[in-house]
């Protein structure tokens, strides 16, 4: 049960995100209301702040302790 409420928890995160990534890109190219352009990208800084720390909770703090290695990892840097 706690893996499905994980999972569900981590793909509503997605799913916010993704629409309202989705949403900067749709009203920066529909309207011309930087008002309306800010809102937009408040809400996916949240989205994505929301996201970030849903991993962080899902995948454990082990996770951002060892940030700088799995970066390492990631980019290829031996150093």
């Amino acid at each position: 049960m706690t893996k499905l409420i994980r999972q569900l928890g981590l793909a509503m995160s997605v799913l916010f995100f993704v629409a309202a990534w989705a949403g900067v890109i749709i009203t920066y190219f529909s309207t011309d209301s930087i008002a309306a352009f800010t809102v937009a990208v408040t809400v996916a800084a949240l989205a994505t702040e929301i996201l970030v720390w849903a991993l962080a909770i899902i995948g454990g703090w082990t996770l951002f302790a060892n940030r700088r290695k799995l970066w390492d990892r990631l980019t290829g840097d031996a150093g």
